[in-house]
């Protein structure tokens, strides 16, 4: 049975990181079975889940290699064939948190008290910088309303506008969203 590696790029960002790094991985014909790519102020954080049946250490050293080149950071671990095999996140609910200034002390209340709920935070994206900060969370969730509940009280504790909706096609659709004095969406 192929062994599945996770390996993880970080660095600056420059043309030609993912293309190094692809080519790097094509020399010990390995499978890709997940990719995840970001790029946040000029820092690339790229992750790949290959399978494979060579050697673990001898892609590991070939990818290496080829990052070295680029000054990018390497990072790969194993991971286990019989644990779960996941594609790209799929959020039950999109959490967006709105602030002028966005506190990081607002984000880390809010993403405590999910865990706690055992909502999990599978993606999160800027959607706001000027004039009020704005993160969008994916999370997947499953009780809207404890989660909807959990949001108010965030919001007030700490000063933010947090809204809940549902993740998918529908939501796409939305191009704006008011809400009146107390919050509430019109």
């Amino acid at each position: 049975m192929p062994s599945q590696l996770l390996i993880s790029v970080t660095g600056d960002d420059r043309p030609g990181v993912t293309g190094l790094r692809f080519t790097a991985l094509a020399a010990h014909d390995v499978e890709v079975i997940d990719v995840e790519q970001s790029i946040i102020r000029g820092v690339l954080a790229l992750g790949v889940v290959v399978a494979t049946d060579r050697d673990p250490d001898t892609v590991q050293e070939s990818v290496e290699q080829a990052m070295a080149t680029v000054r990018m950071s390497v990072r790969i671990r194993p991971l286990h064939a019989d644990g779960p095999v996941t594609g790209a996140p799929t959020p039950s609910h999109l959490v967006v948190v709105l602030g002028r200034p966005l506190p990081a002390r607002a984000v880390a209340v809010l993403a405590r008290r999910m865990g706690e709920i055992g909502v999990n935070i599978e993606t999160i994206r800027t959607v706001a910088d000027y004039p009020v900060t704005g993160l969008e969370l994916g999370v997947r969730a499953t009780d809207s309303g404890r989660l909807r509940a959990l949001a108010a009280e965030v919001a007030v504790a700490e000063s933010v506008d947090i809204a809940v909706d549902r993740a998918g096609r529908a939501r796409r659709s939305k191009r704006l969203i008011v809400f009146d004095v107390d919050s509430t969406l019109i």
